[in-house]
C-alpha cells in the first residue's frame, strides 16, 4: 500500500514519512507534498497509473487546504481513501468531511505509532471501502436540505432504493483520553467497521457513515430485528463496550422513529441534541431522543411555576425574592429526587428564563457573562455551588433589569408584556391595557411601535401562538382546545395565525415534533 502525506511544515512531513513502522504493516510512503496544490500537481505528473492507496493530510495548510484539497480529489479520484489529521470535532465540520468522503480522522495530538495503527485499520477494512462511500453519498443526499422530498425519492428510485421509515443511531467518542489518561485518538474506520460488525451480529441492518468524532447507523424500520427495545439493547451494549476493543469510552444517541428517509435532516439534529445533553449525564450514556424530551418536559411540568416567576422577581421583587424564589426552586427538585445534573438543567434554564426576560425589555447581558455563568454551572461539583452560582448571577442580571428599567419608557413596555404575560388567555385589548397601566391609548400605541417594531396585537398574537406550541408538545388537548386554552375564541382564526407565524397548521407542527405525520384533530 503506498502513501502519500501532506503537511505544510516539512519536519513533521520527514518524520512521519521515516517511521519504521509502515514496513511493519506493509506501507511505503511513496509522496509528500507541502499543501493540497502541489499534492494535486504531483498527481497530476504521475498519471492514473501511479496513484496512493491512501492520503493522510493536515487541513490547515497555506495556498490550498486540506477541505478543498479532499473536494478536489474526489472529483477526480473518488476511489483514493483520505485521513484528516485534525484538532475539530465541531457537528458542522464533521458533517462537511463526510460529503467529501473522508474515510477517516485522527484526532491531534496522536502518537506517531497512532498514525500507523489508523492506517492499519484503514486497511484491514479496505474490502468495506467502497460500500462505505455509497453509505456516505446516502447520507449525503437524504441529509442535504436543499433538496425537496420529490428529489430525494427520485434520487432512491434510481439507486433501486424504497423509501421508508427508519431511525438513527449515533455513537460518539467521550473522550480522547481516559481515566489513567492513556490517549485513545478517534479512528473512524475502526469504529465504523466495529459497529457496523456489532450491528450485523444483533440483526440491525443498516448503513453507516462516520464524522470527526463518532459513527452514524441508519436503521431502516424493516431492517431492524425487534424494532425500538433491539436498538435501545444494541445501543447499551455498545456504550458498554461490547465491540470495541481498545477501550474506547463512547456515548450513544438515538433518535425518534421517522416515517420517512427524507427525515434525516431532523434525526440529525436530534442525535446532536442527544449528544449536547450527554454533557449533563456523562460518558458511556445511552440517550434516546423522545425518552430525553420525555424527561425533560416532565421536569419542567414539576418546576415550571418558578420558571414563569423569574422575570416577576428580576422586574421589582428584589434580591429576597430572587433568593426565596431559588430556596422553594432547590427543595422542589430535591423533593421529586433530582440529581446533581438534574438541577444543573434546571439552572440552565433559569439563566435561559433570566435573559428572556431582560430581553423582551430591550436589555442584554454581555456575552463573556452569558458564557461564563453557563461553564461555572456545569463545572459545579456541589449542589449548594450550583445555586450559589445561580444566585449570584441572577442578583446581577436583576441590577441590569432595574438600572435599565429606571425612569425609562423600557419600563412601560416590560409592564405590558407582563399583562399579556399573565392575562393573554383572556380578552385583552390595547385600550383595556393602557386603563390597566393608567397611560394615554395614543402614547402606548406609538411606544409599542417604536421600542418594540410592531404593534400591541401581533405582540398578543406572539404569545399566544408560542403558548400553543408548548400546550400542543406537551398536553394531549385537540387543536380547538388548544385555540380556547390560549384566548383564541376562533379555531378557524387560531389555524391561520398560526400557520402565518410558525409556517405549518398546529396539527402538522405537533406532528413534526413528534416524528410522525399531520392528523386531523379538529
Amino acid at each position: 500500500m503506498r502513501i502519500m502525506i501532506i503537511d505544510d511544515e516539512r519536519d513533521i512531513v520527514d518524520f512521519l514519512a521515516s517511521l519504521p513502522g509502515w514496513a511493519d504493516i506493509g506501507c511505503e510512503v511513496a509522496w509528500t507534498a507541502a499543501n493540497g496544490q502541489e499534492a494535486l500537481d504531483r498527481l497530476r505528473a504521475n498519471g492514473p497509473r501511479s496513484l496512493p492507496d491512501v492520503v493522510v493530510t493536515d487541513i490547515r495548510m497555506p495556498v490550498l487546504d486540506g477541505i478543498a484539497f479532499a473536494e478536489e480529489l474526489r472529483r477526480r479520484h473518488p476511489e483514493i481513501p483520505v485521513i484528516f489529521l485534525t484538532a475539530y470535532h465541531e457537528f458542522d465540520y464533521a458533517r462537511k468531511a463526510v460529503k467529501l468522503g473522508v474515510a477517516d480522522f485522527l484526532t491531534k495530538p496522536f502518537l506517531p505509532e497512532e498514525l500507523i495503527r489508523t492506517v492499519a485499520s484503514l486497511r484491514a477494512h479496505e474490502p468495506r471501502l467502497a460500500v462505505w462511500q455509497e453509505h456516505d453519498r446516502f447520507f449525503e443526499r437524504m441529509a442535504d436540505e436543499q433538496d425537496g422530498d420529490a428529489d430525494k425519492r427520485l434520487w432512491l428510485a434510481e439507486q433501486g432504493l424504497r423509501d421508508g421509515g427508519f431511525q438513527l443511531l449515533y455513537a460518539e467518542l467521550d473522550a480522547p483520553r481516559d481515566a489513567d489518561g492513556e490517549h485513545f485518538p478517534f479512528a473512524a474506520a475502526h469504529l465504523r467497521g466495529q459497529l457496523e460488525q456489532a450491528a450485523e451480529a444483533a440483526g440491525l441492518r443498516g448503513r453507516t457513515s462516520s464524522s470527526a468524532s463518532g459513527t452514524y447507523l441508519f436503521v431502516p424500520a424493516d431492517g431492524s430485528a425487534g424494532g425500538r427495545e433491539a436498538l435501545l439493547a444494541f445501543a447499551k451494549g455498545v456504550a458498554e463496550g461490547n465491540g470495541t476493543d481498545r477501550g474506547l469510552s463512547l456515548s450513544v444517541g438515538i433518535s425518534r422513529a421517522f416515517p420517512s428517509f427524507c427525515r434525516l435532516p431532523e434525526a440529525l439534529r436530534q442525535v446532536k441534541r442527544c449528544m449536547e445533553y450527554r454533557m449533563l449525564l456523562g460518558k458511556n450514556s445511552v440517550i434516546a431522543y423522545d425518552a430525553m424530551e420525555s424527561f425533560l418536559n416532565e421536569k419542567e411540568k414539576e418546576t415550571g411555576a418558578a420558571l414563569g416567576l423569574i422575570a416577576d422577581a428580576l422586574r421589582g421583587g428584589g434580591a429576597e425574592a430572587v433568593r426565596a424564589l431559588l430556596k422553594e426552586s432547590y427543595r422542589s427538585m430535591l423533593a421529586v429526587g433530582a440529581s446533581k445534573k438534574d438541577v444543573q438543567h434546571y439552572a440552565l434554564g433559569f439563566v435561559e428564563k433570566a435573559e428572556a426576560a431582560l430581553a423582551d425589555v430591550g436589555l442584554k447581558p454581555s456575552h463573556g457573562d452569558s458564557v461564563r455563568i453557563r461553564e461555572k454551572l456545569l463545572r459545579a461539583v456541589l449542589l449548594t455551588d450550583i445555586m450559589k452560582e445561580l444566585e449570584k448571577q441572577l442578583l446581577a442580571y436583576q441590577e441590569i433589569m432595574r438600572a435599565g428599567l429606571a425612569d425609562s419608557p423600557l419600563k412601560v413596555i416590560s409592564d405590558v408584556r407582563q399583562l399579556i404575560r399573565e392575562q393573554y388567555m383572556e380578552e385583552l385589548t390595547l385600550q383595556s391595557v393602557a386603563q390597566k397601566l393608567n397611560v394615554n391609548y395614543s402614547y402606548l400605541s406609538r411606544l409599542i411601535k417604536k421600542e418594540t417594531g410592531t404593534n400591541f396585537t401581533d405582540l398578543l398574537w406572539d404569545f399566544r401562538i408560542e403558548a400553543a406550541k408548548n400546550k400542543l408538545l406537551r398536553e394531549d388537548l385537540k387543536t380547538y382546545e388548544v385555540a380556547y386554552a390560549v384566548g383564541f375564541k376562533d379555531t378557524a382564526h387560531f389555524s391561520f395565525m398560526f400557520k402565518k407565524k410558525v409556517g405549518v397548521s398546529p396539527s402538522a407542527y405537533r406532528a413534526s415534533a413528534r416524528g410522525g405525520s399531520a392528523q386531523a384533530d379538529d
